[in-house]
């Protein structure tokens, strides 16, 4: 005997059952949706072709501009995109992953700060044979994948570590200040940088902590460290939201000449003006990959092969070169346009 689903049976149940059972994404349209982007492109030959996007969460700087880049070139492609935010809680996000594996989209561009986490969301897509693009981190465990996007990280950090082994020349006392520690990324852009400085007697870390990538957590460590030390030199971030808030803990104990700074990111008029100013002593540019991410979409949509592992390079931007990355006129981040070539296609 065939057994009937009704909505309140639906609303009943939780969103593996669902998937369990193959419901599809009509019915799960009634249990509550993330917001749905549609684009009036429909010339493009895969206009409303359905794109899931799984963020983390989106109130960081550099999220933001990644989001903005992915639906501008999804809307080239008319693209319908479902975008997700998990609001840093691991259990949403794989709700989140869920829910898009049980609407049956065609493929999911996904970042996560929470890889070993949201095994089960991963899981979930691909026992529903959806196509998955990675950006940044890398998926844990068994999550299989059809393209992952990301920058040489590790290879970064350590010419992060060389830049600061020159610029001290060999000898200073220097503070750390990580982002999240679950993320990938944040782990190798302190595991690089230290295998250089640990490995030179010169240089000491007198101070190390832990901000989230958040502006507010980097302004009260770098309180902390103020406190605590009486002379640092210099100060490695992991990102360019907490270089801000530590620079504004040491312009307002007066201390802003006796040390100097660099981020990661290089993605806000904010960040670049600061480098202008030299306030700021630079960023090492991390891609939002989301561009590049929708091409790899479009790519496997149209049965094209796709290399499994893209890298992009990640250079220091300065004062002597800001004017690549920024208009100072238009007070416009320089967005490239996607190198096909680099994606192999």
């Amino acid at each position: 005997m065939t057994k009937i689903l009704t909505l309140k049976d639906a609303l009943a149940m939780n969103r593996r059952g669902l998937l369990k059972m193959g419901l599809g994404a009509a019915a799960m349209g009634t249990l509550g949706a993330p917001f749905v982007i549609t684009s009036a492109r429909a010339e493009q030959p895969l206009a409303g072709k359905k794109i899931g996007f799984s963020q983390s969460y989106a109130t960081d700087e550099w999220l933001k501009a990644q989001r903005q880049d992915l639906l501008a070139q999804a809307e080239k492609h008319g693209f319908e995109v479902t975008v997700t935010d998990a609001r840093e809680n691991p259990a949403q996000e794989i709700r989140n992953l869920e829910d898009l594996a049980v609407r049956g989209v065609d493929a999911v561009v996904m970042i996560t700060y929470y890889a070993e986490a949201v095994q089960p969301g991963v899981q979930a897509l691909n026992d529903a044979g959806i196509p998955i693009i990675v950006m940044s981190s890398a998926l844990a465990g068994e999550g299989q994948f059809d393209a992952h996007l990301a920058a040489d990280t590790l290879g970064t950090s350590r010419s992060a570590g060389e830049y600061y082994l020159k610029a001290l020349n060999g000898s200073g006392k220097v503070a750390q200040i990580e982002g999240k520690p679950g993320s990938l990324v944040n782990q190798a852009r302190g595991k690089g940088w230290r295998e250089i400085v640990d490995a030179n007697s010169g240089i000491e870390v007198v101070a190390q902590g832990i901000a989230n990538y958040s502006r507010t957590e980097a302004l009260t460590l770098m309180q902390d460290f103020l406190q605590a030390n009486k002379e640092i030199d210099a100060v490695y971030c992991h990102n360019d939201n907490m270089a801000k808030g530590a620079l504004q803990a040491i312009e307002e104990a007066g201390r802003g000449k006796e040390m100097w700074l660099t981020g990661y990111d290089a993605i806000t008029v904010e960040t670049f003006e600061m480098i202008a100013a030299d306030r700021l002593c630079g960023s090492f540019l991390y891609p939002t990959f989301g561009a590049e991410a929708i091409e790899v979409a479009a790519a496997i949509l149209q049965q094209k092969d796709v290399k499994k592992e893209i890298v992009f390079a990640s250079p220091m931007v300065t004062k002597e070169n800001l004017s690549q990355f920024f208009d100072a006129d238009r007070k416009e981040r320089i967005v490239p346009p996607v190198d096909m070539a680099a994606l192999g296609l």
